[in-house]
């Protein structure tokens, strides 16, 4: 699920780290300000962090420069689709690794599947906070999301039952228009046929 804002993209996303284990990702990519804030939550603990914009600056120098890719493509889809993007078929794999004073450090890696290795995109440092405060800000942004949806799902309800009502109007006219055509037809093949007997009688 993905919300974006000019340049601001907010994510939320399932992920597997390496070891299996499950997590919950919400994001937000702010590329006019050069962060990235995160939140991560595996139900039983929960994380948040923010990358500055001198950090994301140098992860983005230090990513290997690429054809189509960059460290703001490769991070958007690792943090939107989670461990495999369908639409190019990237692999991506995460690895939240316990610090010490209550903190993880969270990896996220694209699997190269021609060398058969991993080449890391980005990593950052989370403190933990209370997972209910983490879980709260995550299903604050799933209402909104949800209110959002909801409203345009109506908007476009109402813009289809306005075109429908459009068409049938339009049908309708079409309809009197041929039932017209088929009158004047034959109306006038009544006459035709009238002046053509009143011409072979005299």
């Amino acid at each position: 699920m993905s919300r974006s804002m000019d340049d601001d993209f907010t994510y939320f996303v399932k992920i597997l780290d390496d070891n299996g284990d499950r997590y919950y990702l919400k994001s937000s990519i702010d590329e006019r300000t050069n962060t990235i804030l995160m939140q991560l939550t595996n139900l039983k603990s929960g994380w948040i962090g923010t990358l500055n914009q001198q950090q994301v600056r140098l992860l983005a120098k230090k990513f290997p420069p690429e054809q189509h890719d960059t460290f703001y493509s490769h991070t958007q889809r690792a943090f939107s689709k989670g461990n495999r993007s369908e639409v190019d078929g990237k692999t991506y794999v995460f690895n939240c690794k316990r610090l010490e004073k209550n903190r993880v450090e969270f990896v996220w890696k694209q699997m190269v599947d021609d060398l058969n290795s991993l080449k890391i995109i980005g990593n950052a440092e989370l403190q933990e906070r209370p997972v209910d405060e983490i879980l709260a800000k995550m299903m604050d942004h799933l209402i909104d999301e949800m209110d959002t949806l909801r409203t345009t799902n109506e908007q476009k309800i109402f813009e289809i039952q306005r075109l429908n009502g459009q068409l049938n109007k339009a049908l309708e006219t079409v309809k009197q228009t041929v039932d017209m055509k088929e009158k004047l037809e034959a109306d006038l093949y009544r006459k035709v046929n009238k002046l053509d007997l009143y011409v072979n009688i005299y």
